[in-house]
């Protein structure tokens, strides 16, 4: 037998809200009253108050997405800045016989070895070592660095943090967004389980399968049995 379904999401509830709704109102102009007038209203006052939160839900989602990938890009940009700062630099002081503690102005190893931090905190802080070791070794007489300079590194730096923190007011947009979201779908399975009853009891009358089919006009579902016939519609209903 064809069990009922309830809405498990946000879309499908809106989805089946907006569809009883419309039916409704297209009913009770030809006469028909199959869900009360107190479910129709609540129908009326609740749906665009759902829709709104959904929407702005759906918007903070998409932006915060958005956000995250910048980040991520400008993250990338950064890393790859500094790899490319580092590696001229290594490749500079080889070339021109520059002793090697001119990688300590850098906080680098005096070993020449390519540094492999494992953590973005650990990026950030080897980008803000090259910038300032650039400032130090201009001091202390050698060339500054170019292609990329330590103004290039700087730029990239400030964009990923300034990406970074992106992130962080998306995800407040976000939770602000959500808060008494279960207020809201508390009411809305309410309302779908008013115009369920409404239906079931106008409806009481009529043949099982003339029910579901007029359940299924207001947006209600049912689950059928593997092999197990839906319910076929009148002829004159027929394509």
């Amino acid at each position: 037998m064809p069990t009922l379904q309830f809405p498990s999401n946000d879309r499908t509830r809106t989805e089946l809200l907006e569809h009883a709704l419309t039916t409704a109102s297209k009913d009770f102009d030809a006469g028909n009253f199959f869900i009360s007038k107190e479910t129709f209203n609540g129908l009326t006052e609740f749906i665009p108050s759902y829709k709104d939160r959904m929407n702005k839900i759906n918007a903070s989602k998409s932006n915060r997405s958005k956000e995250i990938r910048e980040s991520s890009e400008a993250f990338s940009i950064m890393v790859t800045t500094t790899r490319d700062m580092w590696e001229v630099l290594r490749r500079r002081v080889n070339r021109m016989n520059q002793p090697a503690e001119v990688l300590t102005y850098y906080e680098l190893p005096l070993d020449g070895l390519t540094p492999k931090p494992t953590t973005k905190a650990e990026w950030y802080a080897l980008a803000a070592s090259m910038i300032d070791g650039d400032s130090k070794a201009v001091k202390a007489g050698y060339p500054a660095m170019e292609n990329p300079s330590a103004l290039d590194l700087k730029e990239a730096l400030e964009k990923a943090k300034k990406e970074k923190s992106d992130i962080s007011q998306a995800d407040r947009e976000y939770d602000e967004a959500q808060e008494g979201l279960e207020e809201l779908r508390a009411q809305a399975d309410e309302l779908i389980s008013d115009v369920i009853d409404d239906l079931r009891y106008f409806l009481r009358k009529k043949d099982e399968p003339s029910q579901r089919r007029i359940m299924r006009s207001y947006g209600v579902t049912f689950k059928y049995l593997k092999g197990e016939p839906e319910d076929e519609m009148p002829e004159e209903e027929v394509d």
